[in-house]
This record gives C-alpha cells, sequence and structure tokens, in this order.
C-alpha cells in the first residue's frame, strides 16, 4: 500500500505561504489652527444690537405717544365722546385724553400737601375738600344728565327704541346722580368736621384764655340800625 505523498514538506513544491504585505498605517491630516474672531466683527456686532435696541425703545415710544382716541359703542349704533380724562385744565380750556394734567389734579394735591402745624392747616383742609366736593358734584351730575340724553335718543335696531329707551336711560343715569350726591356729601362733611373742630378745641382754648387773664366775655347785644 502506497503512502499519501505530504506536498506540505517539498520545499520544491510552491506550495508555500507568501509573507503578509505590510499595511501602512492611516493618514490623519494635522488639525488647523484655531483663528479668533477680527475684533472689528464683534464691536460691529455690539453696536448693531444697540441700535436696534435704540430703534425698538424709539418705536416703542411713538407707539404708546399715538394712543388713539376711546370710542363707546353700543350695538353697533352711536360712538361716544373721544376724550378719555374729562375735566377742564386750569386755563379752562376741556382736558384732553394725553393724561394732562386739570383741575382735579390740583385740588387732591393740595390736599396731599397740607400739615398738620396749628389750627389754621385743619380749616384750611376743610375747605380745600369742601372745594372738591363741590367741584365733583357739579361734574358728575353735569355727566350724568349727559348719559340721560344720549341713551333716551337711543334707537336700536331689535329691541332698545322709544319709551323704552327713555326709562332706562333714566335708571342707568340714576346711579350717576348717586355719585354725585355722594360728592355732595364730602364737601358737607368736611364743612361739619370744621365746625366740630372749632366747637371742641378752639372755642374751649379761646374761653378757658380769657377766663386766665381777667378779661370779659362780651355778651352779644341784639341792636338795629346800628352803624
Amino acid at each position: 500500500m502506497s503512502s499519501v505523498y505530504n506536498w506540505a514538506d517539498d520545499n520544491d513544491s510552491g506550495m508555500t505561504q507568501a509573507p503578509p504585505r505590510p499595511v501602512a498605517p492611516p493618514r490623519q491630516a494635522p488639525p488647523r489652527p484655531r483663528q479668533d474672531p477680527p475684533a472689528t466683527s464683534s464691536r460691529a456686532a455690539r453696536v448693531a444690537g444697540a441700535a436696534g435696541a435704540a430703534a425698538g425703545g424709539f418705536a416703542g415710544g411713538l407707539g404708546s405717544a399715538f394712543t388713539p382716541p376711546i370710542n363707546v359703542h353700543v350695538n353697533g349704533g352711536g360712538r361716544g365722546g373721544g376724550n378719555n380724562g374729562g375735566g377742564r385744565n386750569n386755563d379752562d380750556t376741556p382736558a384732553s385724553g394725553s393724561g394732562s394734567h386739570h383741575r382735579g389734579d390740583g385740588m387732591i394735591s393740595a390736599i396731599e400737601r397740607i400739615e398738620f402745624r396749628n389750627e389754621k392747616d385743619i380749616i384750611d383742609l376743610a375747605k380745600a375738600i369742601n372745594r372738591l366736593g363741590r367741584e365733583l358734584h357739579f361734574i358728575i351730575s353735569m355727566r350724568a344728565e349727559e348719559i340721560n340724553g344720549v341713551l333716551s335718543t337711543y334707537k336700536g335696531h331689535w329691541y332698545t327704541f322709544g319709551a323704552s329707551s327713555r326709562v332706562k336711560a333714566r335708571l342707568v343715569s340714576a346711579h350717576l346722580k348717586v355719585s354725585a350726591e355722594a360728592a355732595k356729601a364730602l364737601g358737607v362733611g368736611a364743612l361739619k368736621m370744621a365746625h366740630a373742630f372749632d366747637r371742641h378745641f378752639i372755642k374751649p382754648e379761646q374761653d378757658a384764655r380769657n377766663k386766665q387773664r381777667g378779661a370779659k366775655q362780651a355778651r352779644p347785644q341784639f341792636t338795629i340800625g346800628d352803624e
């Protein structure tokens, strides 16, 4: 029996394995140097941002300055006054809706500025409150009559018209007239306060001072025709 020939043991057979081919390592690109942004670009960005903020503030100021007047619509029919504020200025001109100061602002600030140092300050406070109450009573009463006149002639498209408008107008304006009476009571209450202060504080002090000095109190006498 013949043996099997081993071709791997034969050096001349050409079956030897070739050595592995060397593999070159992968090439890595060198990192690019970092470049800082030029100073002019950041400065230009800051200038542009400041200009944008200034433009936005200017536009906002214009938007708040040009405020349209407020109109009152009742179901699409009729328009109210365009002035937002009412009252009159110190020069007796109608106050507009632009936030201008009118007479009532001066009265209120006068009341706030009074400092209580003697009896005259309390009397001045009573006079200032009475003046404010009378002014409010006059203005609110006039506005209530205006509302009554406007609503009494209102003609609705579907429901309110004629006698119904006049009745409802009186009901609406009556509530504002209550506020007018409250303003009148404000002034009357200030006068009553001044009278009570005079009776409970000023008069007793004057009587006690005159009594201590020995001065006789002059009794009022009834006379007719004396000059």
